[in-house]
């Protein structure tokens, strides 16, 4: 995924990912996206390899690479 193909919400994501793990309910909490724009484009991001899911049970995401940070 390149930087250009992030939606503003994938930035926004990414965002509060930077801070550091978040669960998709807290994703939707925090953010201005519906919980369906949150759980697809998690879903964009981690099969892109950016973000991963660290605990099944909860949804627990972290960033594994920023894509805005490539040269």
């Amino acid at each position: 995924m390149e930087p250009d193909d992030l939606r503003p919400a994938d930035e926004e994501i990414l965002d509060m990912l930077l801070h550091g793990r978040a669960t998709k309910g807290a994703l939707v909490d925090w953010t201005s996206y519906s919980r369906n724009t949150i759980y697809n484009r998690l879903e964009v991001l981690e099969a892109a390899g950016h973000v991963e899911c660290i605990h099944e049970g909860t949804r627990l995401f972290e960033l594994v690479d920023d894509p805005r940070e490539q040269d």
